[in-house]
């Protein structure tokens, strides 16, 4: 027992204890602060994880509605919004003691440190283990990784899907290189994950992984083109490099079928146009960076300001490490040549992408533009920088003539981007969250600041002409802990009673004493999916318009109605293929196992050989920044406090105060030299003067020499935050 415990131990590679040592800087902020802040993308996701786990409690395993948004008019956000990250927090949710917050909070620290393991076992595997260090440290420090993205973005399903790339990654090497049962199932599970971490990485990510794939079955066909073998029978395409990859690809697609296949047949029931924006905050045209932006430092956040500056880079270190692979591989002085060009080409690709001179390029393909943001792919850039410094590094330190000191020179890529990556690591504080309950979130929308989680009535149902205002007799029971009362008590007619049990989330059942046939109106959205019956038997209804509203045609005498939300032939026929999928996963995994099994054991010599590796100079580099930076972080060397009405950067100063709550300091001088028709950009710098328990808008109108309004630009919250969190 002892022997065998001995065994399993000295499998583990003690890597993963150094990459966790190397992230501890990273994710610093979650682990030592409470709480998460609000004003983020994460106070979305944690409403709708708190959502998700009301409706399982309540029997409801795979909502595709959530029913108390909007109003407690419902609309079907899961069945469109990629649920990974939810159903990833939910066992955490669950426990008694965790809430949604600590949840949420859990899979950002995880998504950080789950890249850069991810990033280290495929570049380990590769390239040595001291190359696995670089490319994690690498990953975890890319400024969008570890602060744009979790911390002033709060995009977790977004920054969840690197971690979920990097190792899916990983696993189809795994697969490529020693094909296993283990090996196999890790890479349908993670191209299935890669599908359901994001809605627009999932496109990105997974056309990676098949141009990846691609990729590697040319390599291998160039490897073989002067083998005078027989021809290769159907068995050896099957269970080859490129078959069993290939497969792996399709069948982990056909596994998420039941999430993206109702999404691309469902896409007209729901408003979607929101997504793309024409000259505003959506609009890519507005998001492009300059290759002076991406090479730049980061800046130290600044406490003091409500929205702390920053900057779209690709970081320093990255794009240095980067810049080093990709000279040693044009040197030939690095291991595998052919899979280090394609991140090469990949990152070159994706730099232009990033670049307005891609434009034409994004007009061209409609489907860009759901993308919104140019600089979102900062994240796959991150990546392809991050092996290609890991391989570069570790060319590098084996050029050295004393090979005691090789690997000292991957230490050097370890500590060059956790050095850098210090003011990042000290965002500016922020305050308990609160509690989460239907209540508060209804509160919220009551506000103005989003409607059903998201901000600009994305997914609501095509049907819905007019997005209706707050009805207090549908949320009031909210503040009960209840349901919300759907039913239009106003336009019964006299003498009706209906009575409501809520049987299920999803499934309400209205008992209705009617004294002549009426319309029974509900409060409730309409959409592909929902079920009315009276008595059994399927009920005449009708759309009231123009907020898209459920109208169930009652007859005369008492009835039982009941309200359901079921499947459609789209979300039946996608269960379906990721069943098959699953069984024929299973299928070929059992076989593969079987017909593999020799190969394994041929592949297994000298595919380890960074076992030998010293782990020393990564952990020693990474325990001493790590200290260092535990010591001095409390003298607040890492960030700045601007104070007072003045500004700290360029800009026309302007002395506005307004009613001593908020004040108008200054802004950015417009375009010089504008003609008529150019775009003009406009930047105004707010300061709150005091606490403020309220949300003031922003509007900047532009008059011509008559008085007449010419263009205009109003703002729900100024700088897109509202100011009852200003500072």
């Amino acid at each position: 027992m002892v022997s065998r415990i001995q065994r399993v131990l000295h499998r583990i590679d003690p890597g993963y204890f150094v990459v966790l040592l190397i992230a501890l800087i990273a994710v610093w902020p979650f682990i030592s602060r409470p709480s998460l802040p609000e004003g983020t993308d994460a106070e979305l996701h944690i409403f709708r994880l708190y959502e998700l786990s009301q409706l399982v409690r309540g029997g409801e395993l795979y909502p595709r509605w959530a029913p108390d948004f909007y109003h407690g008019y419902g609309y079907p956000i899961f069945n469109y919004y990629a649920p990974l990250t939810y159903y990833l927090g939910l066992p955490l949710e669950l426990l008694p003691g965790v809430d949604a917050v600590l949840a949420i909070k859990t899979l950002f620290v995880a998504g950080i440190v789950l890249a850069g393991i991810g990033l280290y076992g495929f570049t380990r595997d590769n390239w040595g283990r001291p190359a696995g260090f670089v490319a994690a440290a690498m990953m975890m420090y890319a400024p969008y990784v570890q602060y744009i993205d979790p911390h002033m973005r709060g995009a977790l399903p977004e920054s969840f899907s690197f971690a979920v790339f990097a190792l899916a990654l990983w696993a189809l090497d795994g697969l490529r290189r020693r094909p296993s049962l283990g090996s196999w199932s890790a890479s349908i599970l993670l191209v299935a994950a890669v599908i359901l971490s994001h809605n627009l990485m999932a496109l990105l990510f997974f056309g990676l992984l098949f141009a990846w794939v691609v990729w590697q079955i040319g390599l291998n066909w160039l490897a073989r083109s002067g083998d005078s073998r027989p021809r290769s029978t159907l068995q050896d395409v099957l269970a080859g490099t490129g078959g069993r990859l290939v497969i792996a690809l399709g069948l982990g697609l056909g596994l998420a079928a039941f999430f993206w296949l109702p999404v691309a047949l469902e896409r007209n029931a729901v408003n979607l146009s929101t997504l793309i924006g024409a000259g505003d905050n959506y609009d890519f045209r507005t998001h492009f960076l300059s290759l002076r932006e991406m090479l730049s430092f980061s800046q130290r956040p600044d406490w003091g300001a409500t929205q702390s500056p920053f900057v779209f880079n690709l970081g320093v270190a990255q794009w240095i490490g980067g810049l080093l692979g990709i000279v040693l591989l044009l040197l030939d002085r690095v291991r595998q040549r052919g899979q280090l060009t394609f991140f090469a080409l990949t990152l070159l690709g994706l730099l232009f992408l990033m670049l307005p001179i891609s434009s034409l390029v994004w007009e061209f393909l409609p489907f860009m533009a759901y993308f919104q943001f140019p600089w979102r792919l900062l994240g796959g850039v991150a990546v392809m920088l991050a092996v290609l410094a890991g391989a570069g590094f570790s060319a590098l330190g084996s050029l050295a003539k004393t090979s005691r000191f090789q690997s000292w020179f991957p230490a050097a890529g370890v500590a060059l981007p956790m050095l850098l990556a210090l003011p990042l690591s000290q965002p500016a504080p922020w305050e308990p969250f609160g509690e989460v309950n239907m209540l508060r979130m209804t509160l919220i929308e009551n506000s103005g600041r989003w409607l059903g989680t998201t901000s600009t009535a994305d997914y609501v149902p095509a049907t819905v002409e007019m997005l209706p205002g707050r009805k207090g007799s549908v949320v009031e029971n909210f503040a009960l802990g209840l349901p919300p009362d759907r039913v239009n008590h106003e336009a019964m007619p006299d003498g009706a009673i209906v009575e409501t049990e809520n049987v299920r989330p999803l499934l309400t059942r209205y008992y209705v004493t009617a004294p002549k046939q009426f319309r029974l109106r509900l409060f409730q959205f309409d959409c592909p999916g929902w079920q009315v019956t009276v008595d059994g038997q399927p009920a005449e209804t009708e759309l009231a318009s123009p907020e898209g509203f459920i109208v169930v045609i009652v007859p005369q005498g008492e009835h039982v109605v009941e309200v359901r939300f079921g499947s459609t032939p789209a979300r039946t026929l996608a269960w379906i293929i990721s069943l098959a999928s699953l069984l024929a996963a299973v299928a070929y995994g059992w076989w593969i196992s079987r017909i593999s099994h020799d190969v394994d054991a041929a592949n297994v010599r000298g595919q380890e050989a960074w076992r030998q590796e010293s782990v020393l100079p990564a952990t020693a580099t990474a325990g001493v920044i790590t200290l260092v930076f535990l010591l001095l972080q409390p003298l607040g060397l890492f960030h700045y406090e601007s104070s007072g009405m003045t500004l700290d950067r360029p800009a026309t100063a302007v002395a506005a105060n307004f009613g001593d709550q908020i004040a108008l300091l200054g802004f950015d001088p417009l375009t010089e030299n504008a003609q008529p028709g150019d775009r003009i950009t406009l930047s105004l710098f707010w300061k709150a003067t005091q606490s403020l328990d309220i949300d003031y808008q922003s509007f900047v109108h532009v008059f011509d020499e008559t008085g007449a309004l010419v263009t205009q630009s109003d703002k729900l919250n100024p700088g897109e935050f509202p100011t009852h969190a200003g500072r």
